[in-house]
């Protein structure tokens, strides 16, 4: 029988799921394909790419399904993408797709006779189409610690559910001494409700911390205690001399505060299925990060949520990060690529 494979696909929305993907892949130590439209620029030594076009056309024509998320007419690439991944599917036999994330994608590869390992996220996952892709997946992974699961989850979701605890590029960094007044503000690539506006406001209403921007969002004006960072490929060492750092409530910033034992405010972004919205809120029920859950705050609320992180205990979190969570999340996709028997091998 040839050597299996695994193939990942990775959802075009937002920076983590490509970071994530890259971070697993460099774990397995089998081939591994990276598949979606918008993958990350640089991939791992020995990982491969499978670039697909994109799933959108204009004037097409979408419909709502209870069991379907996703389901446009008329798109040109929407056909061409599913039937590069049933070519990849016949040519890599004995393989395996781990899905980040869609509901569609892990139904047509398991009506392809393709195992499937689903990533989870947090939210209210209940409806027919989350319910309809985790039955039929061989295995979940859950790319955070159990300790954030949500208090609702249903037992028999749990018990399919392998935890690898947050995957960070960072975990396993050590602890820096944090410069006191000092707080750096993270955008990230998925949409924000943060403007330049909004912080320039904060900036004038706390003018004892200095404040750094990192990320995409256009700069504003340059002050006396706000400096502007643009993008950073690596911000690790802006997160470690930080005294608090803000951002998104997002698996990816998360992980990567707590695995640097930031003192985070994990804001919630407008996402689907109330995602960020219920991660904010575990991390306050937990005491390890302080949650917004509805949105960026008003200038004037600034200070006294700054003067609130400031209390919070790194040392709670740092462990849920830790640097073999991405060999935890790559053993339970090689374990389900083995239980493969090909009927004819």
């Amino acid at each position: 029988m040839p050597e299996p494979q695994v193939g990942y696909y990775v959802h075009h929305h937002g920076a983590g799921h490509g970071v994530r993907a890259a971070h697993i892949a460099q774990a397995l130590c089998v081939p591994v394909t990276l598949i979606g439209s918008q993958l990350p620029g640089e991939l791992p030594a020995g990982v491969h790419r499978l670039q697909l076009p994109g799933d959108t056309a204009q004037g097409m024509r979408v419909e709502s399904f209870d069991v379907m998320h996703y389901a446009p007419l008329a798109v040109d690439g929407v056909r061409e993408r599913m039937a590069m991944l049933a070519h990849w599917f016949v040519e890599h036999w004995p393989c395996l797709l781990v899905v980040d994330v869609s509901v569609e994608i892990a139904l047509f590869a398991r009506l392809c006779a393709v195992p499937v390992v689903y990533v989870r996220q947090h939210g209210l996952r209940d409806d027919a189409a989350h319910r309809l892709a985790y039955d039929s997946a061989s295995a979940l992974l859950a790319p955070y610690p159990a300790t954030m699961e949500a208090p609702e989850t249903r037992q028999w979701l749990r018990e399919k559910t392998t935890y690898s605890g947050w995957l960070s590029r960072f975990a396993g960094a050590p602890c820096a001494a944090p410069q006191a007044g000092q707080v750096l503000i993270i955008t990230g690539h998925g949409g924000t409700g943060l403007s330049a506006a909004l912080i320039e406001a904060v900036a004038r209403q706390c003018p004892e911390w200095q404040f750094r921007v990192a990320g995409g969002l256009e700069p504003g004006m340059a002050m006396s205690n706000l400096h502007w960072l643009g993008h950073l490929r690596h911000p690790q060492e802006e997160m470690r001399s930080a005294e608090v750092v803000v951002g998104s409530a997002s698996d990816s910033l998360v992980g990567e505060a707590a695995s640097l034992g930031c003192r985070y405010i994990a804001v919630a972004e407008d996402r689907p299925f109330d995602e960020q919205r219920l991660q904010a809120r575990r991390l306050n029920e937990l005491n390890v990060a302080i949650g917004l859950e509805h949105g960026w705050p008003a200038a004037p609320q600034w200070r006294a949520l700054l003067d609130a992180a400031r209390g919070l205990d790194p040392g709670h979190w740092r462990g849920w990060a830790d640097a073999e969570a991405a060999a935890r999340a790559a053993r339970l996709i090689e374990a389900t690529l083995a239980m493969i028997r090909s009927p004819g091998g």
